[in-house]
């Protein structure tokens, strides 16, 4: 596992993402980017009180890569039915090439070792 910036620009499975805000995108809206398929599983930082609840706009982000949609697909499913660790952390060598982000910009992301680190 390794740490990355997340505003750094990475490479997995040959697609390059400008930083982790756009792979999320591409996760949130279902699109592959250059051949790769990218998902998502996440969980929205608690929330305490009404204006937390009005306010709170972060998300702990797992995401994961893949080349086919039946290979997300089968990720997502195993990923959705791992446990978490604190803060949703699910990061697991075994479903790499995966980022797990804690969704605030101070935070540095973590991935699994076959993520290339481009900037």
């Amino acid at each position: 596992m390794k740490k990355i910036k997340n505003t750094a620009k990475f490479q997995v499975l040959g697609a390059t993402f400008k930083d982790i805000r756009e792979a999320i995108g591409y996760a949130v809206h279902g699109e592959p980017k250059d051949g790769v398929f990218v998902g998502e599983d996440s969980e929205r930082y608690p929330c305490f009180d009404s204006e937390d609840y009005a306010t709170e706009n972060r998300y702990y982000w797992n995401i994961v890569f893949a080349k086919s949609k039946e290979e997300l697909d089968d990720k997502l499913e195993e990923l959705r039915n791992m446990p978490s660790h604190c803060n949703y952390d699910k990061l697991n060598e075994s479903m790499a090439p995966m980022v797990y982000w804690e969704g605030d910009r101070y935070f540095d992301a973590m991935a699994t070792d076959d993520v290339q680190i481009i900037s």
